[in-house]
């Protein structure tokens, strides 16, 4: 959840598959004022920079994108349920987001946009954070596309994150389908200043966590992870199935006095495979 989990792929994804659609359109053109992405995702193995809960929960995660195409705006709301091998699938927290999309499918390219976290409870390991906001650039060209994303995030102090990767898409099409696979390579920096409030809210095994050996190094800019990743996306007319190995290394992982099965169990490598099915169409109006 640094991001919502499929934004990503939608705003690679959905030009493709629209340009697509508009070649086999024979109707009177119309002026498209929104496209509407609905969906439902899973995450086998939630994690945040590859820091985990306690228990290593999976989520499930009901999604809305409206993107205003002539404006380049758009909003998302993303509903989290978790569940582990203590507790059956719970509301977990609700994500929304609002966003300004901006440059060409060749050149600069990028996103500004600002998050609102709400959380039911504690137990996932960015719940101490309320919102951020964040710029994504990139560099998009026939050979690798670089990416580069800076983050502030608020909580009781802030946190300040910067990411940057390299992707190659290879688009594949096949009458009205369309096949995308995107190579991807990405490493993450920055503080944690989340994990304090994140160690004092919880318990291990019903044992408080101590945090004292921790003020000093979260406030450090670290790297925090590196991450591997290969989406892979069937675009069919108006739906979406998205699935999205992975393999997540965290760095830097804090680590509590006398508490180191609580970091073993917080930062281990972590091969994932996150699936997405989604639905879009456009709201149009006629042209005079």
């Amino acid at each position: 959840m640094k991001h919502i989990i499929i934004l990503t792929a939608l705003f690679i994804f959905l030009g493709t598959g629209q340009a697509l659609y508009a070649q086999s359109e024979t109707e009177t053109p119309k002026k498209t004022v929104a496209t509407i992405i609905s969906g439902l995702s899973y995450s086998p193995k939630l994690h945040y920079y590859g820091r985990t809960d306690d228990l290593k929960s999976s989520a499930l995660m009901p999604t809305v994108l409206v993107q205003f195409d002539s404006l380049g705006l758009y909003l998302t709301g993303s509903t989290v349920f978790t569940t582990n091998t203590v507790q059956p699938l719970e509301y977990a927290a609700t994500v929304t987001e609002v966003g300004y999309k901006f440059g060409k499918r060749q050149g600069i390219a990028g996103s500004i946009y600002a998050d609102k976290f709400f959380y039911q409870n504690k137990t996932l390991v960015q719940s101490a954070l309320q919102g951020q906001a964040g710029l994504n650039l990139s560099h998009l060209n026939k050979i690798a596309n670089i990416n580069l994303t800076s983050i502030a995030a608020f909580s009781d102090k802030t946190d300040f994150f910067a990411s940057a990767g390299l992707e190659h898409p290879i688009v594949m099409k096949t009458g009205k389908s369309v096949f995308v696979v995107t190579p991807t390579a990405v490493a993450n920096a920055g503080t944690q200043s989340f994990t304090n409030t994140y160690f004092k809210n919880n318990k291990f095994l019903g044992i408080p966590i101590s945090n004292q050996s921790t003020t000093q190094t979260t406030q450090v800019f670290n790297l925090l992870s590196y991450e591997f990743s290969m989406p892979v996306v069937w675009v069919f007319n108006n739906i979406f199935l998205v699935a999205t190995p992975g393999y997540v290394m965290p760095q830097n992982v804090v680590s509590t006095s006398g508490n180191t099965e609580v970091v073993s169990r917080n930062g281990t490598n972590l091969f994932y495979v996150n699936l997405s099915l989604l639905y879009s169409f456009k709201v149009k109006k006629d042209r005079y």
